[in-house]
């Protein structure tokens, strides 16, 4: 298996544990209207805005959008991943578009979107460079990409490990009488193609920074917004110390 299927086989397997485990609150308030904000407080302009959520997952994004009264197309490699967005946004009345697209070979025309929106989507990626290329490509001039991930300094190659911690895990049932939210039972075939990727250990989000700005993407900037999607003791005890970024960047007029 190379690593393009490993990466699909990852998210297959895992869609319906991330789906009903990890994402549920985001559809629902307070994290909708968060989250709703987060996005479109960087807007490129008023009015309805054509949005592509590349890598759209349980369809979080895709649902949260449309709702707010945009046009959005949600894409993503995973069917299983599709078939779960589809469920989560009809049943709140919503209904994107969903497409199965690998994200690193869009077909969509030059200049199709205003906005460009994704969640812990480019550390997954196998060419992230050449995906951060073909948004600009797709990208109406004045448009905008809007990126949230997970930031970190730069590793040495190869030296990777993520294993589940299981001293974490007990911890976390002894504090909140629950286990703690994990999408997949198999570590390694889930997510152990981390180890793999470029982006692994690169420092983050400069890497993405610096690439943006190369490659002609202009007003690009950058900011941790970790403690405004954090905020109940379960998220604090999760995620303490990580970085959570938005980034955002546009096409010149």
């Amino acid at each position: 298996m190379n690593l393009e299927e490993k990466i699909k086989n990852g998210w297959e397997v895992s869609a319906e544990g991330y789906s009903k485990r990890i994402v549920q609150n985001d559809f629902v308030s307070p994290d909708r209207e968060v989250w709703t904000d987060l996005i479109l407080s960087q807007a490129p302009r008023a009015g309805k805005l054509k949005i592509l959520d590349v890598g759209t997952g349980p369809g979080v994004f895709a649902t949260l959008l449309t709702l707010a009264g945009h046009s959005v197309t949600g894409i993503d490699v995973s069917p299983k991943m599709l078939a779960e967005a589809r469920m989560n946004s009809a049943a709140r009345g919503a209904f994107p578009d969903f497409l199965l697209m690998n994200s690193q070979n869009l077909t969509f025309e030059p200049g199709s979107f205003d906005m460009i929106v994704s969640r812990y989507v480019v550390w997954a990626l196998e060419f992230p460079e050449s995906v951060y290329e073909s948004w600009l490509r797709i990208l109406k001039p004045g448009g905008r990409v809007v990126v949230f991930d997970g930031g970190h300094p730069q590793r040495e190659s190869g030296t990777f490990r993520d294993e589940p911690d299981e001293e974490k895990r007990r911890t976390y049932f002894e504090r909140f009488g629950e286990n703690m939210p994990i999408s997949y039972s198999n570590y390694e075939e889930a997510r152990g193609w981390k180890r793999e990727l470029p982006l692994t250990y690169a420092a983050r989000p400069e890497w993405d920074m610096e690439t943006l700005k190369k490659l002609g993407y202009v007003n690009v900037l950058c900011d941790d917004v970790g403690e405004k999607v954090w905020y109940t003791e379960q998220q604090k005890f999760l995620n303490e110390g990580q970085i959570f970024f938005r980034l955002c960047a546009d096409r010149a007029e």
